[in-house]
């Protein structure tokens, strides 16, 4: 039988010689000083890979928050306009704009500052910027 056998050649390799084959230069170090620095510099252009990854990722998230926020409705960011009718006065304007959501007094501060008002009184016809408040 021995004879029949080495007739049909050689004998295939196991799967024990495969991984020994396969596993030759897996996990072993460099013992030579160019090798170490080779290795050092795939270790670290690895590194530099990745960063530069992480940024990507967070310039992209950092942009799809902008853009999800962004709105074409400037008055969300610097008011709307408010033409003031007879027998107004801040305190109702403010109270009926802003209703119970915030404070009034808050309110009447904020239009008189982004208006320059020196004084409360206001007049007919008179063009006010009501500037956006967050609760």
């Amino acid at each position: 039988m021995s004879a029949g056998r080495a007739s049909r050649g050689p004998v295939p390799a196991g799967p024990a010689q495969y991984r020994a084959v396969a596993s030759r230069g897996v996990g072993r170090r460099p013992t030579s000083r160019a090798g170490r620095r080779q290795l050092r510099r795939r270790r670290l252009a690895g590194l530099l890979r990745f960063v530069v990854f992480l940024l990507l990722i967070f310039v992209a998230v950092w942009a799809g928050v902008r853009v999800a926020h962004a709105s074409t409705d400037a008055s969300v960011y610097t008011g709307h306009k408010y033409v003031v009718s007879n027998g107004d006065t801040l305190w109702n304007i403010a109270a009926g704009e802003y209703g119970a959501d915030v404070d009034v007094r808050r309110a009447v501060y904020e239009i008189r500052e982004v208006n320059h008002l020196v004084e409360s009184t206001v007049s007919p016809g008179e063009h006010l910027t009501l500037p956006y408040l967050e609760e």
